[in-house]
């Protein structure tokens, strides 16, 4: 029983798959600034970000089967998985739990530097009650200076600059060390100067030129071999003068919109005190929060062209502030030959949200407020077997616009794997959901014209999945391969749209539909010496009873990524993406207002990392993401025409990207 595996349950668990999927190539290569990437969509590691230079989180996770970035701007990060969107996701940030109400439909939710992440963990589906949401949870981790420091010294600094040809510049510092004999601290700050980039169709990109800044200061602190706290604070400020739309393309905002822009500031402050004890049997990870987004612009909609809106010049301010504790606590526990791994804990967060109109009061103050208890045990037969069910139980309070709401809902799961040989592995789960009606969109005019809908119903469902993974050394001339397949089967009942009422000329919270969603995600790792490559295909369908499809569909997908050390100090990284044209479609929003057909297209990435033997430390990135300079749109994001004009988002064309790193 010595070396038996202790199970780890839901995303944690998707750590062992990837640690025999090869770690001894991936992990023992891993610079301290990389960035760990964990999916449970897939068997390993996935590329680094220094390698990535990500600028925007699609550079980081768009080729992760079942998931994808939508949006170009800097300001409109859209994490997509399984074809739901971030706000039906549970989305935290070192603990800090991440709002689920729209700042504005017309941006996104999240504020996140890749450049400062550890780790990313993501769970493709909701497959555990230890996370909410309806489609699964996406947890991010900064760096901390304990890491980040060499054996045998007491403080270092890192200096980077990086050049864009398409067309940004940005630099960061960051210094680490140690404080006192106990403590560790860390001090950073990343500046990123953009520009109007050009997209594939060679037009330029018109309301992104701005400057994004983040600071985090964070200290730890250990009060004994076992108990560590942690305190941190992360802002992130994006401004510049944006168009009125930013998720969409210049057709629509240069010709519609008359070409305006409106002077934009957009902040995230997280404050987090995280405590951690670390005992023979028992883990717990506690976090007390404060994660406040701000969005202010101001708005003047009386240029030419719009003078029928004369009312609409002024500031406007929202904030969405969520405040709580979430706890999360592991034990294991042998009886006999059985060993059951008890993953519980708890959640308290309050959500608020306000805004004003040049300082008065703009439509209702909402505020919700979320306690959950889960539990679940993952029990392990000794004879291959593994079963896991979970309870939680989910307690919401909303008070908003559209009235007063109250759920108490309990939530379940249960899944089994059983270990056929040593290297095959099958696998299935189901795990009921739940979402508590949302806030109403922050920046939205309709948030002055609700109706009462207090009779309105939580969204809840059903998530089915079932796979197997095959793990094999020395297998098709390899170190290792490893091969995961799953099919998953969502259901999303009393879907809610805001529906407009153009009797009284204002809105209605409706439960409008039922989604289905269905799928699969495969992925054939394949590692031999120096050379490490995954290829994954992801399959995504969804349907509303009506027979259309959700409008954030991403369809199918193929990547491919590889990555081969030529030398000692001299790494290559290949990625390519292929996207198949959409054939399903979404409901027309009118007759002249409608989606337009998601065509297929294919992108590829290359980057080499060089650290020359001469400069110790140094640390030289090179690469050219979108090497044909093709002119595509992810099927996530914006992407209609509305009144004869297009919304479509295109993404950036050829970029050629240059680092230098400098480690103290």
């Amino acid at each position: 029983m010595a070396t038996r595996k202790i199970l780890l349950s839901s995303i944690a668990s998707a750590t062992l798959i990837s640690t025999l999927y090869g770690d001894s190539t991936k992990l023992d290569s891993v610079d301290v600034w990389d960035t760990e990437v964990i999916s449970s969509s897939l068997g390993m590691e996935g590329t680094a970000i220094e390698t990535k230079q990500a600028d925007h989180l699609s550079d980081l996770l768009r080729d992760l089967p079942g998931v994808d970035v939508g949006g170009t701007h800097s300001i409109n990060n859209r994490i997509n998985i399984r074809g739901i969107e971030d706000e039906n996701l549970d989305i935290t940030i070192d603990g800090a739990r991440v709002q689920n109400v729209n700042m504005f439909h017309h941006i996104g939710n999240l504020l996140i530097n890749p450049d400062i992440l550890k780790k990313v963990e993501i769970e493709v589906g909701a497959n555990s009650v230890v996370n909410g949401g309806l489609g699964g949870a996406v947890n991010f981790e900064t760096k901390d200076g304990e890491d980040l420091l060499d054996k045998g010294k007491d403080f270092g600094a890192r200096v980077q600059a990086t050049y864009n040809s398409n067309d940004s510049v940005s630099g960061s510092i960051a210094g680490y060390g140690k404080a006192g004999e106990n403590g560790d601290f860390m001090i950073y700050h990343n500046q990123v100067k953009k520009n109007n980039w050009e997209n594939g169709a060679g037009e330029e990109k018109f309301g992104v030129e701005g400057d994004v800044a983040n600071t985090l200061v964070k200290y730890g602190h250990k009060l004994s071999d076992t108990q560590k706290v942690i305190l941190s604070y992360d802002r992130v400020k994006d401004e510049g003068d944006y168009t009125a739309r930013p998720d969409f393309g210049n057709d629509y905002n240069v010709n519609k919109e008359g070409g305006a822009t409106f002077p934009t500031e957009y902040t995230r402050d997280t404050i987090m005190l995280k405590h951690e004890l670390r005992l023979d049997k028992t883990t717990v990870d506690t976090s007390i929060y404060s994660n406040e987004n701000e969005l202010e612009r101001y708005e003047d909609w009386t240029y030419a062209g719009r003078s029928q809106r004369p009312d609409m010049a002024g500031l406007l301010n929202g904030i969405v502030k969520t405040t709580g504790l979430n706890l999360k606590a592991q034990t294991n526990l042998l009886s006999g030959n059985i060993l059951n791994t008890f993953t519980y804990g708890g959640l308290y967060d309050k959500q608020t949200s306000k805004v004003k109109w040049e300082g008065e009061k703009y439509g209702e103050d909402e505020e919700a407020i979320t306690k959950v208890v889960f539990v679940e045990d993952a029990i392990d037969f000794d004879n291959g077997f593994v079963l896991t069910p979970g309870l939680r139980y989910n307690m919401y309070d909303f008070d908003g616009s559209y009235g007063k709401i109250e759920d108490r809902e309990p939530t379940y799961s249960l899944a089994g794997e059983y270990a056929a040989s040593d290297s095959l592995t099958l696998l299935a789960s189901a795990t009921t959901l739940y979402k508590g009606v949302e806030m109403v969109d922050v920046l939205a005019a309709n948030r002055t014209k609700m109706n009462d809908s207090s009779t309105l119903k939580c969204e809840t469902g059903i998530n089915k999945e079932i796979g197997f993974k095959y793990i094999k050394n020395g297998a098709l001339g390899a170190d290792s391969i490893g091969i995961q397949f799953k099919y998953f089967n969502t259901t999303i009942e009393d879907y809610i749209s805001a529906v407009y009422n153009s009797t009284t000329k204002s809105y209605d919270m409706s439960n409008e539909d039922q989604l289905d969603i269905k799928g699969f995600e495969a992925s054939f790792a394949y590692n031999k010496g120096d050379f490490n490559s995954l290829l994954t295909f992801s399959r995504t369908e969804t349907e509303f009873q009506t027979g259309y499809a959700y409008k954030r569909d991403p369809g199918d997908s193929v990547s491919l990524s590889i990555d081969y050390n030529l030398l000692a100090n001299l790494s290559l990284s290949w990625e390519s993406l292929f996207v198949m044209k959409e054939e399903d479609v979404a409901e027309p929003l009118s007759s002249v207002n409608y989606y337009n057909e998601k065509d297929g297209y294919n992108v590829h990435d290359i980057a080499f990392n060089y650290k020359p033997v001469s400069v110790k430390n140094l640390t030289l990135i090179a690469g050219i993401d979108n090497i044909f300079d093709k002119e595509y749109i992810s099927h996530i994001s914006e992407n209609r025409t509305v009144k004869g004009y297009s919304t479509a988002d295109i993404e950036p064309g050829r970029n050629v990207k240059v680092s230098l790193a400098y480690k103290f």
